[in-house]
């Protein structure tokens, strides 16, 4: 999984910076094939609900927010890719993450704090710092 997360990030920053297409139409074409996949995906597993109450059944605010806020964070994405690198994207995608599960473990009180969660906060943390303290060097064109 690991591997092909990061093949496909590779990809997908060579897309964005070696055509000419505008960054609105590659993720206008990337957010096509996801629908297509995604639409494909319930008809096959909900048919049967999607006949008896409709394909909007118990659509609500909440969730037009949360697909509205998946939206901006995919071109937000798209932009970073752009205009920085994937491991940039990488490190905002670790950091988000992980300051999430710590505003669900301190305020909402969801998650539980486990070693293995400390752990992977030292270790993104240290990654950001050692990273913002030695950037990769320039190459020479």
């Amino acid at each position: 999984a690991v591997v092909s997360t990061q093949s496909t990030g590779v990809s997908f920053e060579l897309m964005l910076k070696t055509t000419d297409k505008s960054i609105w139409l590659r993720n206008f074409q990337l957010a096509l094939c996801s629908c297509v996949v995604g639409l494909g995906s319930v008809l096959l597993t909900q048919r049967e609900h999607i006949a008896a109450h409709g394909l909007l059944h118990d659509f609500n605010s909440t969730i037009l927010a949360v697909i509205l806020s998946q939206a901006y964070g995919g071109l937000l994405i798209g932009l970073v890719v752009k205009y920085s690198d994937n491991i940039v994207k990488v490190f905002a995608t670790s950091l988000s993450i992980l300051l999430s599960s710590l505003l669900s473990i301190l305020y909402l009180r969801e998650l539980a704090f486990t070693m293995t969660f400390g752990m992977g906060l030292i270790l993104v943390l240290s990654a950001s710092v050692l990273y913002s303290l030695y950037p990769p060097k320039k190459k020479a064109d």
